[in-house]
């Protein structure tokens, strides 16, 4: 058997023979460039003086690598994000050193990669043309292009999700026996997203409605089930025992939930003056010791958030449909956040754009982002089916994503990950039309060639 390395030329020569190939290194080379030139002119910097998640991601990654553990600002356990990510940026700065450009360039390289893997996805779910003009919309999306130079999960997340969905089908909806390590494995990287963004867990729930569907018995569908829950579980229990032992309390992944669940659920939670209404806790336990007083003001939080839900489901109703306004309305959320610096002396707030330059980005991205989403609607009204499950998979994961959020605090950054099947659905509807329209010229070109004397 040859060895691997000796066939990487023969293969890089029948992906250079493939236009398609050479085409997609064209998109991922465009991606990467629009993002690396986009890092140079806005580069935000976690330790500027903002106070917002790239500050605790820095500061936790540099602890991590120094061996100081998980800590808070305050020096305690910590629970109240999850750890993927700042795993992630200590691995890179035991390495590297604390290099900020470093963990810039890891974001649009993945940001170029999900161009290469939605192209994937569009080319089994439609088409090779649907999954190409996918990956171009993506590559020159203006808010992907803006999280890149954002210390934040939103940067990496569309990446992520994107090879999950692409190992789903290629490993279980494309094969009838899929093999156990394959099905283990897949649990293993959903395990390790979870720790990343405790939302996938969407998609564990996504992908076992369409394995029963696709699956008549129960016994085969409860086997496959179990390997991907356990392999789920055997990433993740790690993290738990390490908070049932610093934390003294059972956190799966993240302590967090409390206080988003009561930011939620509130009267008009989306006036700026109750966007942290666990602050009222964190005063009535000054006094308790960390981390007990993070359990206690979380727990609290999720009573109250709970209590308010159970009493007051009219107004819930109605604020369902304004969160849902709130994750989809605009997509010139990264600005917010690149623009987040400290307030100054005079009582302005630092910038990094100039609000001028901001008010044109922000135009830019709206523009770009309503069409691509009326356009991804109308893909879905016209091709969606139960019965194919490959579009059946994209659909349920982002019904599941907005639901999940919208028990919580929902706002336009946690739409992000979902860009990419957007981007895809939209794609379908152009090259049909497209496809139409080259049709029917070909057919008045047919009729008038058949009418000539």
């Amino acid at each position: 058997m040859p060895f691997p390395a000796l066939r990487l030329p023969a293969l890089l020569r029948k992906l250079w023979a493939d236009p398609w190939s050479r085409w997609l290194l064209f998109i991922f080379l465009l991606a990467f460039a629009l993002r690396l030139a986009w890092i140079a002119y806005a580069d935000p910097d976690p330790g500027d003086g903002r106070m917002d998640d790239s500050l605790f991601y820095d500061f936790a990654a540099q602890m991590l690598a120094a061996g100081k553990g998980y800590i808070h600002f305050t020096g305690h356990p910590t629970a109240q994000w999850p750890p993927g990510y700042p795993l992630l940026l200590a691995a890179i700065y035991k390495l590297f050193g604390h290099s900020i450009i470093l963990v810039k360039l890891l974001n649009a390289f993945a940001g170029a990669t999900a161009c290469i893997l939605i192209y994937a996805i569009g080319a089994k779910v439609f088409s090779r043309s649907v999954g190409f003009l996918a990956a171009v919309i993506l590559a020159v999306f203006p808010s992907q292009i803006y999280y890149s130079t954002l210390m934040m999960t939103e940067a990496l997340s569309p990446a992520l999700f994107a090879v999950l969905i692409l190992l789903v089908l290629n490993w279980t909806i494309e094969r009838e026996n899929p093999s156990p390590l394959r099905l283990f494995l897949l649990g293993v990287l959903l395990g390790a997203a979870a720790l990343m963004r405790a939302e996938i867990a969407v998609l564990l729930l996504a992908v076992l409605l369409v394995w029963k569907l696709m699956i008549p018995s129960w016994r085969e569908f409860a086997r496959r089930a179990a390997l991907l829950v356990m392999g789920m579980v055997l990433v993740i229990t790690p993290w738990t025992i390490r908070n049932a032992i610093s934390m003294h309390a059972f956190i799966p992944i993240s302590s967090g939930a409390g206080h988003t669940l009561l930011a939620g659920h509130q009267k008009d939670p989306y006036n700026p003056q109750h966007f942290f209404p666990e602050v009222k806790y964190q005063r009535e336990y000054a006094d308790l010791p960390f981390p007990e007083q993070e359990i206690k003001v979380e727990r609290e939080a999720m009573r109250e958030g709970l209590e308010f839900m159970v009493s007051n489901p009219r107004y819930e109703f109605v604020l369902l449909f304004e969160k849902l306004y709130h994750l989809y309305r605009s997509d010139s959320d990264a600005l917010k956040w690149i623009n987040i610096g400290p307030v100054m002396p005079s009582g302005e707030r630092r910038v990094t754009i100039p609000h001028s330059a901001t008010e044109k980005w922000s135009l830019l991205a709206d523009g770009y982002y309503y069409p691509v989403m009326a356009t991804a609607a109308l893909g879905v009204l016209l091709w969606f089916s139960v019965r194919d499950k490959k579009r059946l998979l994209l659909v349920l994961f982002v019904v599941g994503w907005t639901l999940i959020h919208l028990a919580f605090i929902p706002d336009g950054r946690y739409h992000t990950s979902l860009i990419p099947i957007f981007c895809l659905w939209a794609a379908a509807t152009l090259v049909f039309v497209w496809e139409r329209m080259i049709g029917r010229s070909a057919g008045r070109r047919g009729l008038t060639e058949d009418e000539d004397p």
